[in-house]
């Protein structure tokens, strides 16, 4: 699965909220709806692959052309709720009602049902995969406890992601404001290929769901374009191999998906959740 992850500097602005206020570095994050977006959908469309898109509300709206455009070319459109929302922070009302809006907007826009959605920030709160399924929501790409999909207990499917598998911790970077702090340097181009055709290589050896994630700002760059053309030829060389949105994926997962075993890292965090504080 590809997943293009659109927050136009939302993310950015949620851990460092003066970035809002200067320009100069804020425009960094701007760059992926003024050219980064439209590159990467040329590189999706010559290669012919279909990804899933996730946006918030606010984001979409305020970018409904190119919203309507990565609809139009097939791709999938998915929620990233609202706005960029700690859901943790919220009553399960409020998280249902933010929920629910997102839906109808990013589903106006794409003119077809949005059914995944991705947590922006914060934690995973208690029972959150029962809000998202009352809000219309069929599956989710927001944890990482495992390397298949799984389902829920009650029914919502979740699609794993890894952070070795994004573009953000090798390409982000702005100078003044250092951010993120600590900050190094940006590193050599064909080491984060390798890195990831590495991991698809072990990912397809032993039958995994391989999940990348691509920003636009850091992504669709001229030069870092070439990362994912080359990366998706190397994927679309094998003829066992199913690029598929996440909708596709949570599909096939309720169809054929087994339920998950006790030990899941899922449930063991449920159970963690459950038991009495310690004293002292």
């Amino acid at each position: 699965m590809v997943a293009a992850l659109f927050d136009d500097g939302a993310d950015a602005v949620a851990a460092e909220p003066d970035l809002a206020n200067r320009s100069k570095s804020f425009s960094v994050w701007q760059y992926g709806a003024a050219r980064g977006v439209e590159r990467l959908c040329r590189a999706f469309a010559t290669l012919d692959v279909k990804t899933s898109w996730f946006l918030t509300a606010e984001v979409a709206d305020r970018h409904a052309g190119l919203t309507r455009s990565i609809a139009s070319a097939g791709h999938e459109i998915a929620s990233a709720g609202l706005s960029f929302d700690p859901y943790d922070a919220h009553s399960s009302a409020q998280s249902l009602e933010n929920l629910r809006r997102s839906r109808d907007v990013l589903s106006a826009l794409a003119a077809r049902e949005t059914s995944g959605f991705r947590l922006p920030l914060g934690n995973w709160p208690p029972g959150f995969d029962k809000v998202l399924l009352q809000a219309g929501y069929g599956w989710s790409a927001s944890l990482n406890g495992d390397d298949v999909p799984y389902t829920h207990p009650s029914g919502l499917v979740e699609i794993p992601l890894h952070v070795e598998l994004e573009d953000r911790p090798y390409f982000q970077f702005n100078f003044t404001p250092a951010f993120p702090k600590g900050l190094g340097r940006i590193p050599d181009y064909e080491g984060v290929l390798h890195n990831w055709i590495a991991e698809f290589d072990a990912y397809r050896r032993f039958g995994l769901c391989y999940v990348i994630q691509l920003r636009p700002e850091w992504s669709g760059t001229p030069g870092r374009i070439s990362l994912v053309e080359d990366l998706l030829r190397h994927i679309l060389s094998f003829d066992d191999v199913w690029i598929a949105t996440g909708a596709e994926i949570a599909e096939r997962q309720r169809r054929f998906g087994l339920p998950i075993e006790d030990d899941h890292p899922i449930q063991v965090f449920e159970a963690y959740r459950r038991e009495p504080p310690i004293d002292g």
